[in-house]
């Protein structure tokens, strides 16, 4: 009988973790570095990239400059890296304990 953490993890689930926050895929696979560095930049960046724009929403003023496409642009590719690389990760422990 095989203990449940023998068991083929879920690509969906560890999808889902990524997408709510990065890293979360990461520590569901058991990859608890990668899972730590994919978390500590994710908070790192909101930290840094988001309170401008939440000011200027509640100022009742909306900053459409390039630097803030920019940085919508590398909080999205940040996340989207971490989903495909949570997706990597599930896939290939599955493929190691066949």
């Amino acid at each position: 009988m095989s203990s449940k953490a023998d068991r083929e993890k879920s690509t969906q689930i560890a999808i889902i973790l990524s997408g709510i926050f990065p890293g979360m895929g990461q520590f569901y696979v058991g990859d608890m570095a990668k899972g730590a560095i994919f978390f500590i930049a994710s908070v790192v960046l909101d930290i840094y990239l988001l309170p401008e724009g939440y000011y200027a929403i509640i100022q009742g003023k909306t900053p459409l400059t390039l630097e803030l496409y920019l940085r919508i642009l590398v909080l999205v590719l940040f996340r989207v890296a971490a989903v495909l690389d949570a997706e990597r990760s599930v896939r290939r422990l599955n493929k190691a304990m066949r």
